[in-house]
């Protein structure tokens, strides 16, 4: 390996984290300490507060290094001379994907993350809070880290 291979490899390796961070605090948030707040209903608002603004550091984050390493990483694999037509495709999927979860959390949830933002009495502003919601975006960063596999897979079929 060279030196170029080393710093793809750190690169990797940071998009991964970043991505594995904001999915697996994600988790850890809709599956124990939002439950365990819930319970608590004695603890003051504050602390819900001061939990969407640390978490919310956490994601702004993971975002910067996404994006970066992404575009970096996407640069890099697009120059082999083996890319396929189905590894493009994927690619754009993955990428559509991240860049609907960027957007909601930069400009659609900027006051009310990690809370599912409050559902209107309209359906379409129900189904908008649906899209929006926590889950909603658990559910996308599990499918991008999903197409992740799905990506190397293809490639390495197609170097094989």
């Amino acid at each position: 390996m060279n030196v170029l291979d080393w710093i793809l490899l750190a690169i990797r390796w940071g998009h991964a984290l970043a991505a594995v961070a904001w999915v697996g605090g994600g988790i850890f948030y809709l599956m124990v300490l939002r439950p365990a707040i819930q319970q608590a209903r004695g603890l003051p608002a504050e602390t819900g507060k001061a939990i969407g603004v640390e978490f919310r550091g956490l994601v702004s984050t993971a975002i910067a290094v996404l994006l970066l390493t992404g575009v970096i990483l996407s640069a890099s694999r697009l120059t082999v001379d083996v890319v396929t037509s189905p590894y493009v495709a994927v690619l754009v999927v993955k990428i559509v994907l991240a860049l609907y979860m960027f957007y909601v959390v930069r400009f659609m949830r900027q006051d009310s993350y990690p809370e599912d933002p409050e559902l209107g009495e309209s359906r379409w502003q129900r189904l908008l809070g649906r899209l929006t919601g926590t889950t909603a975006l658990l559910v996308a960063g599990i499918a991008v880290i999903g197409l992740s596999d799905v990506l190397d897979g293809l490639l390495e079929n197609a170097l094989a």
